[in-house]
């Protein structure tokens, strides 16, 4: 970048919403240099006028040439790109937006391998780039409910097989899905419980009624009979509701294939990372052309911790 066709290029657009996306020449008019990257990050955190933590006094914040920080007028320095998903990158801007968009407009996922022919850096930094940019994913998708107060929440707990763990951890996992209708959200359960169930409802802001058309769902969410049900059991429910649409099963659709071939054998550690850039991308099927500018838009602090930070809570339960 910067990208030039030598004419006004144009935008495509699918009768499919779900294959409309947002082009090379697009991203590279929007930001045709690290410099553009850069002032765009610092408007987004508004650190542009923003107080100083140092005097509490507000000011423009300077930066000095091509470096990775702003200076306020009484001397504090600060970085715009601090905690967030270009947190310690000695890689260009530009490539993170280029990788960003490969991301939004993927329907089968972005590896490691792919960046690494893309971009031309290492394959470590590939690898770094694109987890990062999950968690990125996943932390613009933190905090939005999956519930809606004309539908009932639609859960179902379902395994996943090919999945990497350690010598005594099996190839499977468990993964709890949440759909109110017009989104789904997941969390990987450590083991099939009633109270895991409940705890990662509650961190998903699921909040019910629950039902499930899935028995085995059914058994886990009552304790296999042994206590009062979290979600009724309803096996028609699809059938009988029409104008309804299983978005569990559509998402499954949409993330298995790619998880079973591009993904094969994803680590227990991070698959939870895998399952949010897929969520991210279902969750605007709708309104596809938008995905990339929804990520590009909004850069929130990333924590530090490699695991998902929902299962801390779910151990603990």
């Amino acid at each position: 970048m910067p990208f030039d066709l030598g004419y006004q290029f144009s935008r495509f657009n699918s009768s499919r919403p779900g294959y409309n996306g947002t082009s090379l020449q697009a991203a590279a008019q929007r930001f045709p240099s690290d410099d553009a990257c850069f002032e765009h990050v610092m408007n987004v955190r508004q650190f542009a006028f923003s107080v100083c933590r140092k005097c509490g006094k507000e000011g423009r914040w300077h930066r000095r040439g091509d470096a990775k920080y702003v200076q306020h007028p009484c001397g504090a320095v600060f970085s715009p790109l601090a905690g967030t998903v270009f947190h310690a990158t000695k890689l260009p801007l530009r490539l993170w937006f280029y990788a960003m968009l490969h991301f939004a407009n993927s329907s089968e996922g972005v590896t490691g391998g792919l960046l690494q022919r893309q971009l031309g850096i290492s394959y470590l930094a590939a690898y770094r780039m694109a987890q990062m940019i999950r968690r990125h994913m996943a932390a613009l998708e933190a905090g939005a409910a999956a519930h809606c107060a004309d539908h009932k929440v639609h859960v179902r707990l379902e395994i996943l097989h090919h999945v990497r763990g350690t010598n005594n951890q099996s190839s499977t996992a468990n993964v709890l899905f949440a759909s109110n209708g017009s989104r789904v959200d997941t969390s990987v359960l450590e083991e099939p419980r009633r109270h895991q169930v409940k705890s990662a409802l509650r961190l998903m802001h699921a909040n019910g009624p629950w039902l499930t058309t899935c028995y085995r769902t059914a058994r886990v969410a009552s304790a296999y009979g042994s206590r009062r049900p979290l979600a009724s059991y309803a096996p028609s429910y699809f059938i009988d509701h029409p104008a309804e649409t299983d978005l569990i099963s559509g998402f499954m659709s949409y993330f298995l294939w790619p998880f079973q071939t591009n993904h094969k054998h994803v680590s227990r550690t991070h698959l939870w990372l895998y399952l949010k850039e897929f969520q991210f991308r279902y969750n605007r099927r709708n309104r596809s052309g938008e995905t990339y500018w929804d990520m590009v838009n909004a850069f929130p602090v990333i924590s530090g911790a490699s695991s998902m930070p929902e299962q801390v809570a779910l151990k603990a339960s």
